[in-house]
């Protein structure tokens, strides 16, 4: 087939002037702060939403991981970052009845991610019916923010993986955002939580 000359179907609707019409209401998010972000920059603040009666919202919430480096030029991974998710993983998984996913920038980290996690299930099979889809509705999930498009779980994980370098430089290039079309993957990717997004970075 021949592939479209815009980055998005969405883009070649609004090329053939197909009427358009906005998204008014997000039905996803538990509380206010899951949605805020993409309410104030890309929905103009347009979306109706329907705000948790919990006042103090913390749903969203940065984890600093101490010391760690990002491969830059070599294997592409945070590996002391890729180590804090999997231990949250697995806490939650042993702890809470929460549906999770883990969303990396870049699939490198995501393949790191999905072996430490296979190392964890070998030691520990209980662990296996959380990522089984016969034995629960909602398996956790490993993706990198490319393919997590239509997924949603209580709980998103973020493993932003780039960081500072061995000589301490911090580079600021996540291809996946920076690439054309990168505003519509973050707004997918930061909008697939019920109830908790966490950002796991250096």
């Amino acid at each position: 087939g021949v592939l479209p000359s815009q980055q998005s179907i969405l883009d070649e609707c609004l090329a053939s002037n197909i009427p358009s019409m906005r998204l008014q209401w997000h039905y996803r998010s538990r509380h206010e702060s899951l949605i805020a972000f993409s309410n104030a920059k890309y929905y103009r603040g347009e979306l109706i939403t329907f705000p948790s009666p919990v006042t103090r919202d913390d749903a969203v919430r940065y984890i600093h991981v101490e010391g760690g480096v990002y491969e830059r030029g070599g294997s592409k991974t945070n590996r002391k970052e890729a180590q804090a998710v999997v231990g949250e993983v697995v806490r939650r998984l042993k702890t809470a009845p929460q549906s999770i996913g883990v969303v990396t920038f870049n699939g490198e980290q995501q393949r790191l991610i999905e072996n430490l996690l296979d190392q964890e299930r070998r030691s520990d099979p209980s662990l296996d019916r959380f990522f089984d889809r016969g034995q629960t509705p909602e398996p956790t999930f490993v993706k990198n923010i490319e393919n997590v498009q239509g997924d949603e779980r209580d709980v998103i994980i973020f493993s932003v993986a780039v960081g500072p370098d061995q000589t301490g430089r911090v580079t600021a290039q996540i291809s996946s955002l920076n690439g054309a079309g990168g505003h519509r993957r973050l707004n997918v990717a930061v909008t697939r939580a019920r109830s908790e997004l966490l950002v796991f970075a250096t």
